[in-house]
C-alpha cells in the first residue's frame, strides 16, 4: 500500500510539473508577464517543497530505489533518489550562454532582454558561489552515503540478536532527506538570484529536462505513466 500511494504521489506531481512549465511559458511572453510571474514562480518552488516533505515520510528504501521511476530516469539522472542539484546551475549556465549567444549584437548596443542571456556581473558572482557550494555539499554527502553502502557504522542490535538494521535505516534516511534538502535549497537560492522573468526561464528548462528524461524512459525502457 505505501509503495502503491508513493507512486501516485510521484505522477501527480509530475502532473503538476507539467501544468506548472506549461502556466511559466506562457506567462513569460505575456503583457502581463511582470504581474504573473512571481506569483507562478513561487508556486513552482512550493510545488517542490511539498512534494519533498512528503518523501520524508516515505520509507527510505522505496524513496532510494525509486520504482515508479523509468530504468533511465534512474540511471542517468538520479543522484541520491533525484535530480543532482548542480545540474540545475550547470543548466543555468548553458540558458544564459545560449541566449548571450544569440543576443550578443544587441547588447553590445547596450539593448538589454532581461532574460537569462542578461545576467549581471554581480549575479554570474552569485551563481559561481552558490556552485561552488552545492558541489562541496554534493560530495559530501555522496561520502557519506558511500559509508552507508559500505557498512560503516553498522553496530549490533540493543537485544544482541544482530545487527541493527533500523539504525542503519535512519542512517539512508537522513542522507536521502539532507540531499532533498540540498536541491530545495539550491532552487530557491536560484530564483533569489535571478529576476522574475530570469527565474522562469530557468525552471521551464529544469522542467523540460526532467519531463525529457522521463518521455525517454518511457519510450525506450520499461516504467509506467
Amino acid at each position: 500500500m505505501e509503495l502503491e500511494a508513493a507512486s501516485r504521489r510521484f505522477h501527480l506531481w509530475f502532473r503538476g510539473l507539467r501544468s506548472l512549465r506549461r502556466d511559466l511559458a506562457s506567462a513569460r511572453w505575456s503583457d502581463d508577464a511582470a504581474a504573473q510571474l512571481p506569483a507562478l514562480v513561487g508556486r513552482f518552488v512550493a510545488h517542490l517543497e511539498s512534494y519533498c516533505a512528503a518523501r520524508a515520510d516515505l520509507d527510505p528504501v522505496w524513496t532510494l530505489s525509486a520504482p515508479w521511476a523509468t530504468p533511465a530516469e534512474r540511471g542517468a539522472a538520479y543522484w541520491l533518489a533525484g535530480w543532482r542539484p548542480t545540474t540545475l546551475v550547470h543548466l543555468l549556465y548553458t540558458e544564459s550562454g545560449r541566449r548571450l549567444e544569440a543576443q550578443l549584437p544587441d547588447l553590445l548596443l547596450g539593448v538589454r532582454s532581461g532574460n537569462l542571456g542578461d545576467l549581471t556581473p554581480a549575479q554570474l558572482a552569485q551563481v559561481d558561489d552558490l556552485q561552488r557550494r552545492t558541489v562541496a555539499e554534493e560530495d559530501e554527502l555522496a561520502r557519506e552515503m558511500a559509508l552507508v553502502q559500505e557498512g560503516h557504522g553498522v553496530v549490533p542490535s540493543a537485544d544482541g540478536s544482530g545487527l541493527d538494521v533500523a539504525g542503519h535505516v535512519r542512517r539512508v534516511r537522513d542522507v536521502l532527506e539532507r540531499a532533498d534538502a540540498l536541491r530545495l535549497r539550491t532552487v530557491k537560492r536560484a530564483v533569489e538570484i535571478l529576476e522574475p522573468a530570469q527565474a522562469a526561464e530557468l525552471l521551464v528548462a529544469a522542467a523540460d529536462l526532467e519531463i525529457g528524461f522521463r518521455a525517454f524512459g518511457l519510450k525506450h525502457g520499461s516504467g509506467r505513466d
